[in-house]
């Protein structure tokens, strides 16, 4: 096994920054580590029960790899694979056929590449794959677990099928292997912590497609995360937000407030069943009234004890409409004077008390004691609580 150069070592580097980002880039990042060592190397998922997952090298990759591990029998009667998955330290160089000499919890020496023979009497004879398994079986070669979780584990070895014990020099060998663990390890932290974001931006991205009506959603730090084709160009004709498709600038004082207190609200609860909104309403130019609704979103998994900052939807509606049979249905129902149903309906419709009062000829201290006796009469306790009152009477939710 050749010792890996300082201009090797370079290329190696360069490699993974280049190449770790996407999935498809850890096939050229093996390719480079086979050429250099003259190698299998292998860097395979498993799950709890040692089932491999296909990323990175390959299902097939994987298989083998999984393969040659489950056929080691350690003293405790369990297979290497076990131990690997489940108990052995990460980034730890492990021999491959000396894991069955790990006693009293200690690891096994590094610098014994090759012990006794593993055992093969569960490999079906003959055929080329199983060919393959029995050819790495019996070659030389390290282990190491790069990252564990509750659900899998992430392996990386090097098999060295040109190589038998007495033509590798063990601390050489040993080294070797630390210095690729070392270069790997910050490569893969970056993909894993890539691909969960570029997961949880799809997920949300399908969900703002089934909203039906114009949407953007943020995080605390207010950058956009996903948003629908109009709805940027919607908030800045609305005088509520700019900013480019990157982040989102805040321009409306009522817009804001409600964002903050979405999250103050997000911060002294854990109740992720209690549903989080705000509502504002705005007429456009086009004097059409919209509904610019605000609800927090259970941000992506963190490994930080404390609470995490929420995602905000910000969504977009016209306002319907409402029927004046709704007054009605509240004098009726609810036992709302004319004048009380008349302010419900039409505050509902512009989300303005000062608004609604200019429009009813009424003053604001008046617009006040009819809303007290709304909420007394209908049992709700907010605009918004009123609103979708009314909305859901009018048959519009």
């Amino acid at each position: 096994m050749p010792e890996l150069s300082k201009s090797d070592e370079a290329k190696l580097l360069m490699r993974v920054l280049e190449c770790s980002a996407q999935l498809q880039g850890w096939h050229a990042i093996l390719e480079l580590i086979e050429e250099q060592l003259n190698c299998r190397s292998f860097l395979a998922e498993f799950d709890q029960n040692g089932a491999p997952t296909p990323k990175f090298g390959g299902d097939r990759q994987a298989r083998q790899l999984g393969d040659v591990f489950q056929n080691i029998r350690m003293s405790s009667s369990r297979t290497a694979l076990q131990f690997l998955i489940a108990e052995a330290s990460l980034f730890h160089p492990y021999c491959k056929t000396s894991i069955d000499k790990r006693t009293n919890g200690c690891s096994p020496p590094p610098d014994a590449l090759l012990g006794d023979s593993p055992d093969l009497s569960g490999a079906a004879p003959g055929g080329p794959e199983q060919h393959q398994i029995r050819l790495l079986s019996g070659a030389p070669g390290l282990v190491s677990p790069l990252r564990r979780t509750e659900k899998s584990t992430i392996l990386f070895a090097c098999l060295f099928t040109a190589h038998t014990p007495d033509t590798i020099d063990s601390a050489v060998a040993s080294e070797t292997f630390g210095t690729i663990v070392r270069a790997l390890a910050p490569g893969l932290h970056t993909y894993l912590r890539l691909e969960q974001e570029r997961s949880f931006i799809q997920i949300h991205r399908m969900l703002l497609s089934a909203l039906g009506s114009p949407a953007v959603l943020i995080n605390a730090d207010r950058d956009i995360l996903v948003q629908t084709p109009t709805a940027l160009e919607m908030l800045q004709q609305l005088g509520l937000a700019g900013g480019s498709s990157l982040r989102l600038l805040i321009k409306n004082k009522d817009f804001e407030n409600g964002l903050q207190a979405l999250a103050e609200d997000h911060q002294r609860t854990t109740d992720s069943e209690t549903p989080k909104e705000r509502s504002i309403y705005l007429t456009d130019q086009d004097g059409t009234l919209k509904r610019i609704s605000i609800e927090t979103v259970a941000p992506p998994p963190s490994n930080s004890d404390g609470v995490a900052s929420p995602f905000f939807l910000i969504r977009i509606a016209a306002t319907a409409e409402l029927s004046e049979d709704v007054e009605s249905i509240l004098h009726d129902h609810y036992d709302l004077s004319l004048s009380e149903a008349h302010l419900a309906r039409y505050l509902t419709m512009t989300g303005s008390m000062n608004a609604t009062a200019e429009h009813l000829g009424i003053t604001r201290n008046t617009a006040k004691t009819h809303m007290r006796r709304i909420y007394e009469k209908t049992g709700v306790h907010t605009q918004l609580q009123l609103a979708r009152l009314v909305h859901k009477l009018a048959g519009l939710f």
